[in-house]
């Protein structure tokens, strides 16, 4: 076998990236775009060691599960990989995707339920990061391309609402006729989809800017749901964005939003779920699987803006948030100021340290919620949550490789009881989990 060799095969499955697995004697080969149980003359692309990567060169035998793709650059694009698949075998992929990394990671056989999906599988993104560049004269906005810093323009992202495209679209002409486009690095757009309001944030080469008045004037203008419009000046060289002073052009520095009946402030630098409409499924479901009856004390580790904890405090005696991140404690005291929560209190420190102060403290958690970055817990966290010895765990991931290393860490001090699957981002290969697992007794 060599690079440009054809041969034709059938596709046996996924592999965690979507890409369809094929053999071709006893070489494992990974197609872009090929769906499973599909015969297709298949191109080799790329060789490696032990497995090559091909391309698509002819459908032979198309899957009842194939579908036309909505979005006309999602082969460039490369963010919503499973495009070409019905919500049925999307569903599939990711349930599966879940087994295989207990498998791999965890040497665990586990039989999840069925994914929790929202009706919302298109226009549902309440963010998005669009980079700005002017080339040769050219003012380019759009996503970039897999794997490399080139633009690739797009009019109407599939995923992201209609009215986010027509903000970014807006202001684009606005760069292009105010000559600002050298200005700009990104732009970032949050739409809060249950109140209607609009932040833009403009990420700058430079501040102040000569062209803000302008700006702000024809954005409200033509949308009036912008109810914030902020700037930072980041100076950073490398693809770290929301860093540097903020500095509010127009409104106020935040957007709110609802959520299961509470409301919440979303700043530029907030962390907030990116899908309004799944977010509900996975935070009732994680709050169901604490089982709080009204005299628990519960944790919230990872807490941001105090998301999980404000809607569980009302079923809880107590219940204590700890995060790392400066700006996203004093956003959750803020939530809970709004909303009248008076039984939560939040610690800013990081995950390990903060469980560790309430250790000394004292303090015994019935449950303890995590829900960590996608790199999982690191091990002095998950020992700190072993010596606070809670009935019940709650796992909320977004990274099932890593919740699968976690979840072997903790056998012999905790059991697995459920494991739920919930699509946070149909059309891509991400998907949510959330573990119930209660503590041993023997």
């Amino acid at each position: 076998m060599k690079k440009n060799d054809t041969f034709i095969a059938t596709c046996l499955g996924y592999n965690v990236d979507g890409l369809g697995v094929v053999r071709i004697d006893d070489f494992v080969v990974f197609v872009k775009g090929l769906l499973k149980g599909e015969e297709a003359e298949i191109g080799i692309t790329a060789l490696k060691k032990n497995y090559a990567y091909g391309r698509v060169v002819k459908i032979l035998k198309a899957s009842n599960h194939r579908v036309e793709a909505k979005c006309a650059i999602h082969k460039q694009c490369g963010g919503c990989q499973l495009q070409i698949m019905d919500q049925k075998e999307q569903a599939s992929f990711k349930e599966e995707k879940v087994k295989d990394c207990f498998r791999q990671n965890a040497k665990m056989d586990i039989t999840p339920l069925p994914i929790l999906c929202s009706e919302h599988i298109y226009h549902y993104r309440n963010k998005v990061q669009v980079p700005v560049q002017y080339k040769n004269g050219e003012t380019l906005m759009g996503f970039y391309r897999e794997h490399t810093n080139e633009i690739i323009p797009y009019t109407s992202c599939v995923v992201q609402s209609e009215l986010s495209n027509a903000i970014t679209l807006k202001a684009k002409e606005f760069f292009i006729h105010h000559h600002s486009s050298k200005d700009v690095r990104h732009v970032l757009v949050k739409h809060a989809h249950r109140s209607g309001q609009v932040m833009i944030c403009l990420i700058l080469r430079k501040f102040p800017i000569s062209w803000q008045e302008a700006f702000m004037d024809e954005m409200v203008n033509a949308f009036p749901m912008i109810k914030s419009i902020t700037a930072i000046h980041n100076k950073r060289e490398d693809n770290i964005i929301l860093d540097g002073e903020e500095k509010l052009i127009y409104g106020k520095p935040y957007i709110e939003e609802e959520l299961l009946g509470k409301i919440f402030l979303i700043h530029a630098k907030s962390f907030f779920q990116i899908n309004p409409y799944s977010t509900e499924l996975l935070y009732q479901k994680a709050i169901e699987y604490a089982m709080l009856e009204g005299n628990e004390v519960l944790i919230d580790l990872y807490c941001g803006t105090g998301t999980i904890g404000l809607l569980a405090a009302s079923k809880a005696k107590k219940v204590y948030g700890i995060e790392i991140v400066e700006d996203a404690i004093k956003d959750a005291k803020r939530n809970a100021e709004r909303n009248g929560i008076t039984n939560i209190e939040f610690i800013n420190a990081d995950a390990q340290k903060g469980a560790a102060m309430l250790l000394r403290s004292k303090i015994k958690a019935d449950v303890v919620i995590v829900d960590p970055p996608r790199k999982g817990c690191s091990k002095d966290t998950l020992d700190a949550i072993v010596k606070i010895a809670p009935k019940r765990l709650v796992y909320v991931s977004c990274d099932p490789a890593t919740l699968a290393r976690d979840i072997k860490y903790l056998e012999g001090k905790y059991d697995v009881e459920e494991i739920q699957p919930v699509d946070m981002f149909p059309q891509t290969t991400h998907v949510e989990t959330i573990v119930l697992l209660q503590r041993r007794t023997a």
